[in-house]
């Protein structure tokens, strides 16, 4: 009898560990899918006619470039996220007219181009900020040294592969500067299996400053209050971040926190910094991406935000990043990186740990 009770546990323990082995390779097998279909080429033509640029104008042809105009770029290649797209972002001289942007192939040009005038072409990092400007989503990654940006949208037809586009500047004396290549890379969601799970946020490094969570966080500063500088402290707690990831590349970020920001209606009334708290509560719903170079992106398609019994809703049709950062990952353990610049222009990390359920 005990030699039948032990055969049978080595048994089950076999089969514990196989079926073990085999979910791992499947799930792994999967990541492999997901990764290989970013290395497929895309038709040009196709995803040109997917490219959404406002404010241009798409015309038949080919371009001529005659030089005379100088600009650069400082990569060659990119990102771009199914939906929301990607960024075209230059140094310009400051005498061009517009831009011509033509994807192209190993076998050539696509049909058509885009002719984009110079006054639907945006000063770098100076868009909307559609999120709130601080804790984890701060919506403030750094981006690339580049003083112009063109925005560009990809209709949902777009799957994830690559394809590659020339830019070129033009002036009103007809000059159009020689082209530079640029290859994207539109990214599947999901790609790391290792990340599907539900995350709790544990603590954050911000400026050098550890805050753990249910620490209190105050941000200082001065302000005029009946025209006299007065101190500022505005704080808030976080008491739960919750960051869910799953396997089908959507994923739910929930935050509730206690927020004590000054009055300051009642400041100028009474003459001194008067605060107010309020129970403020965040969820996004969107997708995520992870890039073989270890970023993780968030790109949210709807999120609402409560203080108190206040409640904003806003839907974002062609996703918002969040977060577009590297990250270290070890185990049940999570930190993401998000760079920021000091005031001499030096580039610093703050740190947001997590762990995993």
């Amino acid at each position: 009898m005990k030699k039948i009770n032990i055969m049978l546990v080595c048994f089950l323990a076999l089969n514990f560990f196989s079926c073990s082995s085999d979910d791992d390779s499947s799930v792994k097998n999967n990541d492999a899918e997901i990764n290989a279909q970013e290395n497929e080429p895309l038709e040009i033509n196709k995803v040109s006619s997917a490219l959404i640029i406002e404010g241009a104008t798409k015309k038949t042809g080919s371009l001529t470039p005659t030089g005379g105009l100088e600009f650069t770029m400082d990569y060659s290649k990119q990102s771009a996220f199914q939906q929301n797209g990607f960024e075209i972002e230059f140094n310009s001289a400051s005498n061009y007219t517009g831009v011509y942007i033509q994807l192209k192939d190993e076998n050539g040009m696509a049909d058509s181009y885009f002719d984009v005038p110079r006054s639907e072409i945006y000063i770098s990092g100076k868009g909307d900020q559609t999120k709130k400007d601080k804790g984890f989503l701060k919506g403030k990654s750094a981006g690339k040294e580049n003083d112009a940006a063109i925005e560009v949208n990809l209709e949902e037809s777009v799957t994830a592969g690559t394809f590659c586009y020339v830019i070129c500047l033009y002036d009103s004396e007809g000059n159009i500067s020689e082209p530079t290549e640029v290859c994207v890379t539109v990214e599947a969601w999901g790609g790391n299996s290792d990340l599907v799970g539900t995350w709790n946020f544990t603590k954050d490094i911000e400026d050098g400053k550890e805050t753990k969570v249910n620490e209190v966080k105050c941000y200082n500063y001065n302000a005029d209050i009946c025209e006299i500088e007065t101190a500022v402290n505005n704080c808030d707690t976080i008491n739960s971040l919750k960051l869910e990831l799953n396997s089908d590349g959507t994923y739910e970020l929930n935050e509730a926190s206690l927020e004590k920001n000054i009055n300051w209606e009642a400041s100028n009334q009474n003459c001194q910094a008067i605060y107010e708290e309020s129970n403020y509560t965040y969820k996004a719903i969107g997708k995520w991406a992870y890039s073989k170079d270890g970023t993780l992106t968030l790109l949210t398609f709807s999120d609402t935000e409560t203080y108190d019994e206040e409640v904003y809703d806003d839907i974002y049709e062609n996703g918002d990043i969040d977060i577009n950062d590297k990250i270290t990952l070890n185990g049940s353990s999570l930190i993401v990186n998000i760079p920021d610049t000091d005031d001499n222009g030096n580039i610093f990390f703050d740190q947001y740990f997590f762990e995993k359920e």
